[in-house]
């Protein structure tokens, strides 16, 4: 490779990077860790989906990994990014071609070069030289040729594409994030439905006795016709909500088989008979730092394409100043073709060139226009994601912890519930009780475990919109270089 300069503009440093605050404050009301913890809180970075300690969760999360469709359209673009990578770096070496080449030529000797010499048949009688010329040339050939990058064009538009294949990899780890967070939260899903429709079931039956109990006593004259009316809506209700309970089963457990590359209905094999919503264990460390954005996928993806707009600007600046190329030829040539292995029969060429752009309408100058104005929109681009990510971060932590308070009262509720179903319970076994108002506590309780199964999964997916803002966990990932791009 050639020394030379390089034109690449230097760039301020974006205002939104700049004035980053240092941390996110904690959540109104945050209990969790304090902020000394928050720099040393860690965990498994790469698979930080089995701190839910759910292996059933953590086999979906690796077969979706493995079979995702989505994945492997981005991986598969990530593959071209590579391969256009070793193009754009292929001019930072010399160009070698061998050529072999057979010509035989057979034509009048009036035409061409033998008739501007000999001149036509005429009235002075024929030609003393040859009716015909025939040729017979073979070539072996070795060629060679080389742009000096003196400017430093080629290294700019290497850089580009380097940094155009980073930012395709972190889209990658974009995809892969939002499948992740999709499986966990269909996984989820599946298993909350199936407990509210079991949940469900059991509110049915529980109407069906209210409802036979209130028509045996309106039979008696002990409640009135509108005690009983409502009962019975009550019941039709429920029975109405079920099937949609059920619908919405079925299209999550079809979701899920998608993300897992099958078809509907395939994904039963790998669900187990009994799942329950997880919750990771360990709070969240108030006082992030702020830093941890830069880990986010589309953060990352965003700065690497601003700074390949800006290797750009560079490629456009030295396409507007003179070029210098070597170009050689050395091999062997012969009439006959034993004789191409002859050393006598060599010949060799070496010609330099400098070849400088004079007048071509404007054309360079608006490239370099075009190019500064790239910047500038990835500019904004990038200060656009860093404000949004940084946004979405205290927004996830918020929500989050607002999640888990309202989850820490519906569970107190579900509590107080069950505390009272056992004390109509007892009364009702001990012959001191109403039936019921035993089959009413036994109610109030499956409403409060219905709505303690839908609170835990907005629990779970205010965490995932916590690690889908963070770009994952709240550590540090760790840089890895891909072997693809030294092939």
């Amino acid at each position: 490779m050639s020394a030379g300069c390089s034109l690449t503009p230097s760039m301020p440093t974006p205002e939104a990077e700049q004035d980053l605050p240092g941390r996110f404050e904690a959540a109104p009301g945050d209990t969790t860790l304090p902020a000394a913890a928050a720099d040393t809180a860690a965990y498994d970075a790469t698979r930080w989906w089995t701190t839910y300690d759910d292996p059933a969760l953590t086999a979906l999360v690796d077969t979706a990994l493995a079979a995702n469709l989505e994945l492997a359209s981005a991986e598969a673009r990530v593959e071209e990014l590579a391969a256009q990578f070793r193009i754009a770096r292929a001019p930072l070496f010399p160009s070698i071609e061998a050529n072999g080449q057979g010509n035989y030529q057979n034509q009048p000797a009036n035409t061409g070069i033998g008739g501007a010499l000999g001149g036509e048949e005429g009235s002075a009688g024929p030609s003393s030289g040859p009716d015909r010329f025939e040729f017979t040339d073979y070539q072996a050939t070795l060629g060679f040729s080389y742009e000096l990058d003196f400017w430093g064009r080629v290294r700019s538009q290497r850089k580009a594409a380097l940094s155009q294949y980073f930012a395709t990899a972190a889209d990658l780890q974009t995809a892969r994030l939002s499948v992740i967070g999709q499986v966990v939260s269909t996984y989820a899903q599946i298993g909350s439905l199936r407990r509210q429709v079991r949940l469900g079931k059991r509110t049915i039956d529980l109407l069906e006795k209210r409802v036979a109990v209130t028509e045996d006593r309106y039979a008696r004259g002990l409640v009135p016709s509108f005690q009983l009316y409502t009962v019975r809506q009550t019941l039709q209700s429920a029975r109405a909500e079920q099937p949609d309970l059920e619908r919405r089963l079925y299209e999550a457990q079809g979701r899920l088989a998608v993300l897992l590359g099958r078809f509907a209905g395939e994904q039963r094999a790998l669900l187990p008979d009994s799942i329950g919503v997880p919750l990771a264990p360990e709070p969240v460390p108030a006082g992030l730092p702020s830093g941890l954005l830069m880990q986010r996928p589309d953060v990352r993806a965003a700065a690497l394409r601003l700074e390949a707009a800006r290797q750009e600007i560079g490629v456009a600046r030295a396409e507007m100043l003179p070029r210098l190329s070597l170009t050689g030829q050395g091999g062997t040539q012969s009439s006959e073709l034993a004789d191409l292995v002859d050393p006598g029969q060599a010949f060799a060429t070496f010609v330099g060139q400098l070849t400088a752009p004079l007048f071509q309408g404007g054309r360079l100058r608006a490239n370099l226009s075009a190019a500064e104005a790239r910047y500038k929109r990835q500019a904004a681009t990038y200060e656009q994601t860093v404000l949004t990510a940084f946004r979405e971060v205290k927004a996830a932590l918020v929500a989050y912890e607002k999640q888990r308070r309202r989850y820490r009262e519906v569970r107190r509720q579900v509590e107080t519930a069950e505390d009272a179903f056992r004390a109509q319970r007892d009364r009702y076994e001990r012959g001191v009780g109403d039936l019921l108002a035993r089959i009413d506590a036994e109610r109030t309780l499956t409403d409060a475990q219905t709505r303690l199964a839908g609170v835990r999964r907005a629990t779970l997916n205010a965490r995932l919109a916590l690690h889908r803002a963070l770009g994952g966990p709240w550590t540090e990932a760790e840089p890895v270089d891909d072997p693809r791009l030294f092939q």
